[in-house]
């Protein structure tokens, strides 16, 4: 909280004169204003969290949640491959999968949807973020690994009052890519006890683009089709509840779909769909706030139908995949004055039917993972200087058997403004590689492997994360700031590889070990009023033994650096630039001569401006407006000694030299965007 210099000058200065001509000066009003800041290390929490709001999920489009992290310096967005269109993001160097990523303490982005979840929800939707580094809490699950990532969509009493019963809003994107979004919501007071809400979503990409001109769509054609029914219930004697009703499906075709395609072209056709339903019931102890229980029940149905590969040959991939299941999960919570202690039981059922077709491979299989579980987790907090926080959970899993995650977080403040943090814990996952990889199986490539590819005990993966970090908060001139220093150490003892080293012509999965190591240095800080920066440099180090060799992982920068900045000018206008720079990465060898390299570096510049109003805002900005292009990410489609002919499937070359996999930039190039929000009734802020 603060006072204007220039309000305490006033102030101060009218005191003075009432003093020295003996009368009196009357102050009708005096304001005093503190604004949250937009992303934030959680002070008290024992785990490096950083909570993001909403104003800083406005500098970026972020038009879904694979887009939401442009101006973070932890975490990296990327795509998978040069025609699915996937957007996966990785975690201080290791991919999203190895985080756990939740909605609401729900899982959304796993199983058949893990290659392509965070796609689905929208930006527009989020109300924050919560994104820790290191090992999370026992109480979510086992598969937490390296991280957490939580997102808290908007709830149907959010912003709701008596003078306000009804708030409508709607958001609408275009970009030159041809891509086309509509966002909406509306929450309603039914009485006292109840509210309603509903959030629909809605995008399409219809133009075709191929700004590296290799035939290719540079963005995969299609839409998607969101939504939402959220109810919200507070009762009396300390019950709530929330229950959620989200149905979705998504459709994407890329490859070779301009109007010069050859005879046979290359194509992809991707569909997902999802039907799922959450109730999540509390009861607070009215007359001991510190003693509760929570029930969550959730249920859900996803598939994913993909078909990769040129159409009339047998060198087509297809997958098919069907999920269907649930988690019911009880937590009982007490404590005292310098303690707590957070317990349950909870049961994670998943019904699987996969079809996996690949040149050389067929895996038509349907299996259950069942897997019930006990956990416990003390919070210890004898002072505002320390807390430590101790907790386990063993879990019966129908296929990789018994597993036990001890989990542990050291939090240690010295002094006001310093505090230090460490932890470690053990997780585990099932790997789908099938899904999960999806489009780096987009090659010429066969697959060579030693295990199976989902359903047995060869698909468990699990390690270790050892993380430690200070931060170190001052205030100069008035204005405050923030130096974060975080290490961060994982070991898996049990990883599913893809080893693009040992041919050209194929890729091998087996199970082998994984090592990542991270540094990262932060500062932050707000120079006026109006305006504040944030630097940040991490090196980090992925490596995995192939076949007994340890080799760095591919597509993960050893280095990255990033710069933000942004500026309030009056009259409620916005703007903000990011510029990322990421060091080579190191590219495998592919068919049709590739050899081993390492990327070129390169640099991404960001920038947006935005216009507050009454009746909402408005925003444009570009995403890479130096224009960073990767000239030809996928080999083997154009004829360089016959005119630059696209070369069509049926052709040796092609199916000897196609590799679409080797991504490193961007494929697009430049992309300039517009957006309008609209406060559609009152109460917009």
């Amino acid at each position: 909280m603060r006072i204007s210099a220039l309000g305490l000058w006033l102030l101060v200065a009218g005191v003075a004169q009432a003093q020295v001509r003996d009368s009196v000066v009357a102050f009708d009003e005096v304001v005093v204003r503190s604004a949250a800041p937009d992303a934030v290390v959680k002070a008290r929490s024992s785990t490096l969290t950083t909570s993001i709001g909403r104003g800083e999920l406005k500098k970026a489009a972020c038009c879904n949640l694979s887009e939401s992290f442009e101006t973070n310096p932890s975490i990296d967005a990327a795509f998978t491959d040069a025609v699915t269109g996937t957007r996966q993001i990785q975690l201080l160097g290791l991919d999203g999968k190895y985080a756990q990523i939740q909605t609401e303490m729900t899982p959304l982005v796993r199983g058949v949807l893990a290659n392509s979840g965070l796609q689905f929800i929208p930006g527009a939707w989020v109300e924050g973020i919560q994104l820790t580094k290191g090992i999370g809490a026992v109480t979510n699950g086992f598969e937490s690994m390296t991280g957490q990532v939580n997102v808290e969509l908007l709830k149907p009493d959010e912003g709701l009052s008596a003078e306000k019963p009804r708030l409508a809003h709607a958001n609408a994107y275009l970009a030159n890519s041809g891509r086309m979004e509509l966002n909406g919501s509306y929450a309603e007071h039914l009485n006292a006890k109840w509210s309603v809400g509903t959030l629909l979503h809605a995008n399409q990409t219809r133009w075709f683009r191929d700004m590296n001109i290799d035939g290719f769509a540079d963005n995969p054609l299609g839409g998607q089709l969101n939504g939402m029914l959220r109810a919200r219930y507070v009762g009396q004697n300390g019950w709530e509840g929330l229950f959620t009703l989200h149905a979705l499906k998504d459709v994407r075709e890329g490859g070779q779909l301009g109007p010069t395609a050859p005879s046979v072209p290359w194509t992809s056709s991707v569909a997902q769909q999802r039907l799922a339903f959450t109730s999540k019931t509390g009861w607070v102890n009215p007359d001991d706030p510190d003693m509760s229980v929570g029930i969550i029940l959730h249920g859900y149905s996803q598939g994913i139908d993909a078909r990769l590969g040129p159409v009339p040959l047998g060198s087509r991939q297809l997958l098919h995949g069907l999920q269907q299941g649930g988690l019911a999960q009880l937590l009982v919570r007490d404590g005292g004055s310098w303690w707590s202690q957070t317990s349950g039981l909870s049961w994670s059922l998943d019904r699987y039917v996969m079809d996996w077709h690949h040149p050389g491979i067929a895996h038509d299989d349907s299996w259950v993972e069942s897997a019930p579980g006990a956990f416990s987790e003390w919070t210890l907090d004898p002072s505002s200087k320390l807390t430590a926080v101790l907790g386990a959970r063993l879990d019966r899993h129908s296929v990789a058997g018994w597993q036990f995650s001890p989990r542990a977080h050291l939090r240690f403040a010295p002094i006001k403004r310093l505090t230090f943090r460490g932890g470690i814990g053990r997780g585990y996952r099932m790997a789908m590689p099938a899904v999960e990889s999806l489009g780096r199986f987009a090659s010429a490539r066969s697959i060579n492997h030693t295990v199976n590819p989902w359903g047995s005990r060869s698909n468990v993966e699990s390690g270790w994360t050892a993380s430690a970090s200070g931060v170190w908060s001052y205030v100069a001139n008035y204005f405050p700031g923030s130096v974060v220093l975080d290490l961060q150490a994982s070991v898996l003892d049990h990883a599913l590889v893809l080893d693009f080293y040992q041919s050209a012509e194929e890729v091998y999965l087996y199970s082998s070990s994984l090592q990542a190591r991270s540094a990262s240095l932060q500062w932050e800080h707000q120079f006026s009023k109006n305006w504040k920066a944030r630097a940040a440099y991490r090196v980090q180090s992925v490596t995995a033994a192939f076949f007994g060799v340890r080799d760095w992982v591919p597509y993960v920068a050893p280095q990255r650096i990033m710069l933000h900045a942004e500026y309030q000018f009056r009259q409620k206008w916005f703007t903000n630039a990011t510029w990322q720079h990421y060091a080579g990465m190191p590219l495998p060898p592919g068919p049709g001569g590739a050899v081993r390299e390492t990327s070129p570096t390169f640099a991404l510049l960001h920038a947006q401006i935005r216009r507050e109003t009454a009746w909402g805002d408005a925003y444009l900005g570009v995403e890479n407006a130096l224009n960073v292009r990767q000239t030809e990410p996928i080999a083997g489609v154009v004829d360089h000694l016959d005119n630059h002919r696209f070369r069509g499937a049926d052709e040796y070359a092609f199916l000897a030299g196609f590799d679409a996999t080797r991504v490193w930039g961007p494929i697009f190039g430049r992309m300039v965007y517009l957006g309008i929000n609209l406060a559609l009734t009152e109460g917009h802020d």
